[in-house]
């Protein structure tokens, strides 16, 4: 694919992050809220408005509802080729950049105020919530949170076909970030679609 200059092997980048693979485990019955599409589009138009044009043609993307369900399948392949497009050499890289900004997905509210409003701003909570509200981002896959110590968690994540150690790593690291802490996010693979992120923040 070439555009504004910009030459990119589509194809290889999309098979480094093992998309056609992923598309055929992922089953028709599992969706995603459609505020989440938002993300692949902002990240492109960060990297240059010029893309979204390519982008679009080359991952099927259209317009969503921000709080409809839409088909996972969708949803993968336009990160996965959102991701290409900007990082060609190192697209795990994109997902992970692109997830850091999911606290600030809604365009209805003040990101910051409604994570200050759920948790005081206390990560432990955050984690909480996450956990008991994931129906309100998707319809599959299971979540159950480990509390280790204090300032010390685990998020135990199966059946997730939206990939764990950059895309979720990245969205979890942000939650950290717009609670104001120290922390990391490292992530374990169980298999490619189960893993664990643990959580440590001073």
């Amino acid at each position: 694919m070439q555009n504004s200059g910009l030459i990119v092997d589509l194809d290889r980048g999309l098979s480094e992050l093992g998309l056609p693979k992923r598309l055929s485990d992922t089953p028709s019955s599992a969706h995603t809220r459609g505020l989440f599409f938002n993300l692949a589009e902002a990240a492109v138009a960060r990297k240059d408005p010029t893309l979204l044009s390519a982008w679009r043609a080359a991952s099927g993307a259209r317009r969503r509802f921000p709080f409809k369900l839409y088909p996972t399948r969708d949803f993968i392949r336009e990160q996965a080729t959102a991701a290409v497009l900007i990082h060609p050499d190192d697209p795990g890289r994109a997902l992970f950049e692109m997830w850091l900004r999911t606290p600030t997905l809604s365009p209805l509210i003040k990101a910051e105020r409604f994570i200050r409003y759920l948790t005081g701003n206390d990560p432990a909570h955050a984690l909480r919530w996450l956990e008991k509200n994931r129906g309100m981002m998707c319809d599959y896959g299971l979540w159950r949170l480990e509390q280790l110590g204090p300032r010390e968690f685990i998020f135990h994540i199966a059946e997730e076909w939206v990939w764990i150690d950059s895309a979720h790593k990245g969205g979890a690291t942000g939650t950290l970030e717009r609670c104001g802490v120290v922390g990391t996010v490292t992530a374990e693979m169980v298999s490619d679609y189960d893993g664990k992120l643990h959580f440590t923040w001073q």
